[in-house]
């Protein structure tokens, strides 16, 4: 294997997985040496990895025709709009998950203390679904985004009249100045249950006030398809689409799952919005059971930003 490990500043035996996460975070803030770009041909050659290949188109800017071979390759492996699976039988399963048997019971949620915490607009449509079946829930609204664009236009006085008008006094606002602040501000009580729709990483100062737990609404089949893009990876391998909802804890994408909804493709945005609703309803509603699927969850892939060539070729 090219040694890029001094290039990286990491220690000669790092794994693949280390140095591929490093280099991805690195390469917008530095150019690298076409050492790194070596490396990368060679793991996705050797080992039929589309993640190496991916973070090559984002370091090749502009002409990619200097990286033909990989491009060979990707053809190859490209067969009938698919690229083929590499990453071990335990987790092809994944490829084809279906919708989970969902066991609701409205008694579930009896003594329960709900909130839904991240911007309000996602939470209008399952707030009036839980108001509609008599159930309380405290609406947070966190008021940070790391677009200073988005949150000058979402957190301002008059949307925060708008919500109040909505929620009435089920709305609570938490008042985030600096970055800072994400990792030390108070949330206003305890809760037994949330759902997050939260932009940014949440740590234990977050996590810490669900009891039972607080769940994430993750596009992409777990534990395998980890990260980002992963409904786009999921159309590459030709994975069945589907959504997890599973509880957040220290590690990306590896709490328990709870449930399982698989989307048709043709209606994705569709029914990732539309029916927010309902998987939040339901995962609560499993959650408050502690009714989880019994999947190893550590396991799986970090998968980062699809190139927009690739793209291009699934949406052919």
């Amino acid at each position: 294997m090219i040694n890029v490990t001094d290039t990286l500043g990491l220690k000669n035996d790092a794994p693949d997985e280390l140095i591929l996460r490093k280099i991805h975070f690195q390469r917008v803030k530095k150019d690298f040496p076409d050492i790194v770009n070596d490396y990368l041909c060679d793991r996705y050659l050797k080992t039929n990895d589309v993640r190496f290949f991916n973070e090559l188109l984002w370091l090749v800017k502009g002409d990619i025709s200097k990286i033909k071979q990989s491009i060979d390759h990707f053809n190859l492996n490209f067969i009938d709009f698919k690229h083929i699976f590499c990453y071990g039988n335990n987790l092809k399963y994944c490829l084809n998950i279906y919708n989970t048997e969902l066991a609701i019971n409205k008694d579930n949620f009896k003594n329960k203390e709900i909130a839904l915490i991240g911007n309000p607009v996602h939470f209008i449509l399952p707030f009036l679904k839980f108001k509609k079946n008599n159930i309380p829930v405290d609406i947070i609204n966190v008021k940070f985004h790391p677009n200073k664009i988005i949150g000058v236009l979402f957190f301002n006085i008059f949307f925060s009249y708008i919500f109040k008008l909505i929620f009435g006094k089920s709305y609570h606002e938490i008042n985030i100045d600096k970055k800072s602040e994400l990792n030390t501000f108070k949330i206003h009580k305890k809760y037994h249950v949330g759902f997050h729709k939260l932009n940014f990483i949440i740590k234990d100062n977050i996590i810490s006030n669900f009891s039972l737990g607080l769940i994430n609404d993750h596009w992409g089949a777990l534990p395998l398809f980890k990260g980002r893009s992963t409904l786009n990876y999921s159309r590459l391998f030709g994975a069945n689409q589907v959504i997890t909802n599973h509880l957040i804890n220290n590690e990306i994408d590896s709490g328990k799952v709870l449930m399982y909804t698989r989307i048709n493709s043709s209606q994705t945005k569709k029914i990732i919005y539309l029916k927010l609703k309902d998987r939040i309803y339901n995962s609560i509603n499993l959650l408050s059971k502690s009714c989880f699927i019994d999947v190893d969850n550590k396991l799986g892939y970090m998968f980062y930003e699809m190139h927009p060539w690739l793209i291009k070729k699934i949406k052919k």
